[in-house]
């Protein structure tokens, strides 16, 4: 194939060490996701958003495992390990592929459904004394107020604690921002998940363009590797 073999070890080994540092990021980024959604979802009913960070831990772990192993066969210069671990990238990639399809087509429905929870629980605030306090630390956390806004609870007197942008949770005037957060549950939960998904997509693109690169330094080490034992042989 034209690849000298110590140069492409070489090159796998140090793509093995990025892609090492890449399953790190993204354990440590689903870590942090789930520590920051999981405030959120302990509030939500009949729906679950943890489901993404949690992938995103495993497959942070797979990756720097696999990167581990595919150090190990460029160092040992092992055929078999070099392929193993270029399928293992294949492998990778294409879950990768399917779980972002699947999450795509399904977006409307997730949305749908998480909206659903919330009108739920919110229709609950009145008649549910543990409910009414989880909807105060949802409005906390999100910064919101109401489902779609302050006007959700017009009306209503006193103002719910969480709706206040003071840390003692007094406010007066529904309209005055400087009392109470002006934007509604339903948009800052959608935000946020919106984010969380823009990272993931980032990631997921990043960690793809590295598999890639992976998968061909591999087939060229297993190729120079291979010629070199034929001429053992020979």
């Amino acid at each position: 194939m034209g690849c000298g073999i110590t140069t492409v070890k070489y090159l796998l080994f140090i793509f093995n060490l990025i892609f090492a540092l890449c399953g790190l990021a993204i354990l440590i980024a689903g870590a942090l996701s789930y520590a920051n959604i999981d405030k959120i979802d302990k509030h939500l009913q009949d729906v679950n958003i943890s489901g993404s960070p949690i992938a995103l831990i495993v497959v942070g772990s797979i990756v720097f495992v696999v990167a581990f192993y595919g150090c190990c066969g460029a160092i040992r210069e092992s055929h078999c390990m070099v392929i193993t671990f270029a399928v293992f990238l294949l492998v990778i990639l294409i879950a990768e592929i399917a779980i972002g399809i699947v999450a795509f087509v399904n977006r409307d429905g997730w949305d749908n459904a998480v909206n659903d929870s919330l009108s739920k629980i919110f229709s609950q605030y009145d008649t549910n004394g543990t409910i009414a306090e989880d909807i105060n630390d949802l409005q906390r956390t999100l910064e919101c107020c109401g489902l779609e806004g302050p006007g959700s609870w017009e009306g209503r007197t006193p103002i719910p604690v969480g709706c206040c942008v003071t840390a003692e949770g007094r406010c007066e005037v529904y309209s005055d921002s400087n009392q109470v957060f002006q934007d509604g549950c339903e948009k800052k939960l959608k935000e946020f998940i919106d984010g969380i998904g823009l990272l993931l997509g980032a990631l997921a693109i990043a960690v793809g363009v590295v598999e890639i690169t992976g998968v061909v330094f591999a087939l060229c080490l297993a190729s120079s590797i291979k010629n070199l034992e034929r001429r053992g042989r020979g």
